[in-house]
């Protein structure tokens, strides 16, 4: 959802400004600090057992879930809004959702720190070292333009209670170890978008934010950028950490103090007081066809660490193979 703001100076179109937490006039320049973001006040943390009840769906505007005709992603629009461009995949094919669709509204943002001229700069010295990109890849005039969007997530705190067994070897014999420690999980991250959460490449950039970093909810973060409706539920999201929460806790019994490795870690979990925070988080996006196949660069919009799917060049690659043959047959 782009949120627009009108210039009191000059009554012209303000959008947030990446890395300066305020609102910059496209026409004069004036610019206006976005109390929220400058606040140290931090994110709520909800009730998950009462988040039907108690979650907010108050947007500081009347919003809208559209989705995209040729990649289904679903974004959120001003109700007022008559177009829309995906982010996703550049078609400009978008239908209004179910009206009656439930948008529940975020309760904190993490802004855009890094901008877009930023961005095109970590891109292309990224791409440089994708030696077997096609040498024509960077003639490629999509590649010019990132498109920047704020993406859902949830981060889940709750405290465990955690019983296991294991065994370490100690003297060339194999010993049998159990034990229980209590383990307080902080701002353990889901990113609720089918669209980006099942690329792995993808996925493993936009977790990693400084959620310390987040800032309570403010339509004003999203003036010029639009944000994605999370298609990954609450309910969902918390029920997808098994294997990976699960992994997260049988690594802290390494790190209770105890000198030897556990190994072959067998675990009882029970859960207690589980609190949620639904965030949006900024990520710059590239989707561009190559050869007739679509691909996707994402950097994150707070980090600016980058990852995506790229075209590889069959050619460049026995070129590349003839030059270690030959390298190897002079030495």
């Amino acid at each position: 959802m782009e949120q627009t703001r009108k210039c009191p100076s000059c009554g012209g179109t303000m959008i947030f400004k990446p890395g300066w937490d305020s609102l910059l006039c496209q026409s004069c320049g004036h610019k206006e600090v976005i109390p929220e973001l400058v606040s140290k006040i931090p994110v709520e943390e909800l009730d998950f057992l009462t988040a039907q009840n108690t979650a907010s769906h108050d947007w500081g505007m009347e919003a809208k879930v559209v989705v995209c005709k040729q990649c289904g992603a679903q974004t959120i629009q001003n109700r007022l809004q008559l177009s829309g461009l995906c982010p996703f995949c550049g078609s400009t094919t978008v239908e209004q959702a179910d009206p009656e669709k439930d948008i529940m509204a975020p309760n904190g943002v993490i802004p855009f720190k890094i901008t877009e001229e930023r961005a095109l700069y970590i891109f292309k010295d990224w791409i440089k070292d994708r030696t077997l990109a096609p040498d024509l890849l960077a003639q490629n005039a999509q590649l010019n333009k990132f498109y920047g969007i704020y993406v859902p997530m949830f981060t889940f705190d709750v405290l465990t209670e955690n019983r296991y067994t294991g065994h370490y070897n100690e003297n060339n014999r194999t010993l049998f170890k159990s034990g229980k420690f209590q383990y307080q999980v902080d701002d353990f991250p889901v990113v609720a978008s089918k669209q980006l959460s099942s690329d792995k490449l993808l996925l493993s950039i936009i977790k990693e934010y400084w959620t310390r970093e987040a800032r309570p909810y403010t339509p004003e973060a999203l003036a010029g950028f639009p944000c994605e409706h999370y298609s990954i539920g609450l309910t969902d999201a918390w029920n997808s950490l098994g294997d990976e929460l699960r992994f997260h806790l049988q690594q802290q019994v390494n790190k209770q103090g105890d000198s030897r490795y556990i190994m072959g870690i067998e675990m009882a979990t029970d859960y207690f007081n589980l609190k949620y925070k639904y965030l949006i988080v900024p990520v710059w996006i590239n989707s561009f066809f190559y050869d007739n196949k679509l691909y996707t660069i994402v950097i994150n919009g707070q980090t600016g660490k980058i990852n995506g799917q790229w075209p590889k060049s069959f050619g460049k690659f026995v070129e590349k193979a003839a030059l270690l043959f030959l390298g190897g047959g002079i030495t």
